[in-house]
């Protein structure tokens, strides 16, 4: 048996443009304008034999204020007026996003819980339906992977404790070693761990070769692209912390309020602590280090590194250009009169048809590491991905046997 649902929605607005801006004419909403109001319909089918929805909640007619006040007061007044700033057509927009959430978690659409203020920041930005549609079913995954992992971290607590409080015994009555029992070995902490990585840098900052990441292209970026870039600066602090010789990373050009900051900053917590151990400066790199040492890395021009110097200050631009090819930091490297190299790419490695030369940052610093190390450029280039190569060559033919290095990061 089909039923077919038809309950309208009136809301009645002030300024009837806020709804010419944010339309919700599609499949599922049908949207009629009159006297200044806004009239909002579910319109669809419902198989009573296979749903579990209750049919009875769409068959009525409901105030609009009544319930957009209901459901608005999930969100804090505070984080209300952070989203709106007062403005009342964002207000309004805010408030049909919220109805429109709620239709979708009725009719069986995968919709979190709890949105937080980014979240909703980022629905207000998406322009069709099918966007927000997929957002919020993105949002979910998220959030139920996070409560998954929650829930199983919570088991393996209560197994612990049951293991302690009933521990294994051995046949042979002997005494049982290992964690939670005996044992002759202290146990190492993670705390630990990150203390001896941390030394390392602390003693590469008094002692080992400066390395700049210029962090002034967030604006030549998108959100995404700068998230990304973020990720890999994350990578490459890690890559460079877990080597025996890291270098002395110094972010310049830092603006704390971009996007690739503020996402840096959530992944790693500590970021801005004193005693942490990376230089952050919004000064730029002239300021810091003398200009005839300075040497841009850049794709973009003609002269290859055929040495390493272990004098240089090399400097890498902090940038995604997956949409912007534009040659950005040859032309900043020009206008500040640097001295540019680039990899010896094309010298020791076979190009696919289609393989991008572009680096992601992390692969970079693992280059300049082993280059600096090992001073032989068949090892370093053993870090670019093989996917972008035709075929393995004499010199990569031993990159399968090589086994990759697996990092447990924490900060």
């Amino acid at each position: 048996m089909m039923r077919h649902l038809f309950s309208p929605i009136k809301v009645h607005f002030s300024n009837v443009r806020a709804y010419k801006v944010f339309s919700l004419r599609s499949s599922g909403l049908i949207c009629n304008r009159a006297n200044n109001q806004i009239e909002l319909c579910y319109s669809g089918t419902i198989n009573s034999t296979t749903s579990s929805l209750n049919v009875n909640r769409y068959n009525h007619v409901v105030n609009v204020r009544e319930e957009l006040q209901t459901t608005s007061k999930s969100t804090a007044d505070s984080e209300f007026l952070a989203i709106t700033n007062g403005d009342p057509i964002i207000e309004n927009k805010l408030k049909i996003l919220i109805l429109e959430a709620e239709i979708f978690r009725q009719s069986g659409v995968r919709v979190p819980d709890h949105i937080r203020l980014e979240q909703w920041k980022e629905l207000l930005e998406l322009p069709t339906r099918s966007k927000r549609k997929k957002y919020l079913a993105y949002i979910f995954g998220v959030e139920k992977r996070k409560e998954s992992k929650k829930l199983k971290k919570e088991e393996s607590k209560k197994q612990k404790e049951e293991s302690y409080i009933c521990p294994k015994k051995e046949e042979d009555g002997h005494i049982q070693y290992g964690l939670g029992n005996n044992s002759m070995f202290l146990r190492v902490y993670d705390a630990t761990i990150t203390k001896f990585h941390n030394s390392r840098l602390f003693q590469a900052m008094l002692f080992g070769q400066k390395l700049v990441l210029d962090c002034a292209y967030d604006t030549y970026m998108n959100k995404h692209e700068a998230q990304n870039c973020s990720k890999q600066l994350m990578l490459l602090f890690s890559d460079n912390r877990l080597h025996d010789n890291p270098f002395d990373l110094h972010f310049c050009n830092v603006n704390k309020e971009s996007i690739a900051m503020k996402t840096l900053a959530k992944y790693i917590p500590t970021l801005y602590d004193p005693d942490f151990p990376l230089n952050l400066t919004e000064k730029s790199y002239l300021d810091i280090f003398p200009k005839e040492n300075l040497i841009y890395l850049t794709p973009h021009c003609r002269e290859v590194i055929k040495e390493f110097d272990h004098d240089a200050v090399y400097i890498i631009g902090a940038m995604v250009d997956k949409v912007n090819n534009e040659s950005l930091s040859l032309a900043k490297a020009k206008r500040e009169g640097l001295r540019m190299a680039k990899l010896p790419l094309d010298e020791y490695l076979l190009w696919g048809s289609g393989g991008s030369k572009c680096l992601t940052l992390n692969q970079m610093i693992r280059i300049l590491l082993d280059i600096r190390q090992s001073n032989d450029w068949n090892k370093a280039l053993l870090h670019v991905p093989q996917r972008k190569l035709t075929q393995p060559s004499n010199k990569q033919i031993n990159r399968k046997h090589t086994k990759s290095r697996i990092y447990n990061f924490k900060i």
